[in-house]
């Protein structure tokens, strides 16, 4: 599942791309501060992630950009379809480890939830935001692609 090339922008293309972990790295480990944040990712995936969820996970951010030197890496843990009683460890998790993972591993870390009217937290993160537009010259609402791991 090849990742598709960045744009003329430096974003992935409009959508949401499955791949692997190894694709991730494979494009967007360019320099060893680039590696580092990948460590910590899978780091994270295998050791505190995947050992309790197995839903699906989607990576963002400046990390899967042309960015050369990003703060970090976000992923969301998508609980749409899962029970309630996930989606509730998935919150507690959230809640408990969120300022950590960031601190610790530079990962920043969501949950989607169904939330009536508020839409899906993954389209929202297709957005590229007020601070990637005011870099790149694009209104914020421009659209981007996400990843989704497919394990």
């Amino acid at each position: 599942m090849p990742i598709p090339d960045l744009d003329r922008h430096g974003l992935l293309p409009r959508g949401v791309h499955d791949c692997t972990l190894s694709d991730i790295g494979e494009v967007f480990v360019v320099n060893p501060h680039r590696g580092d944040l990948f460590g910590n990712l899978i780091n994270v995936l295998h050791n505190e992630i995947w050992p309790s969820f197995d839903e699906p996970i989607y990576i963002n951010g400046s990390f899967v950009t042309d960015k050369e030197y990003p703060e970090d890496v976000d992923i969301v843990l998508d609980l749409r379809y899962t029970s309630d009683e996930r989606k509730w460890r998935g919150l507690v998790f959230m809640n408990t480890h969120q300022k950590r993972l960031l601190r610790e591993h530079q990962i920043h870390f969501w949950i989607n939830l169904p939330i009536p009217d508020a839409g899906d937290f993954t389209f929202f993160f297709q957005y590229v935001g007020v601070k990637t537009a005011r870099f790149k010259g694009l209104n914020p609402k421009h659209l981007k692609g996400i990843l989704r791991i497919v394990q």
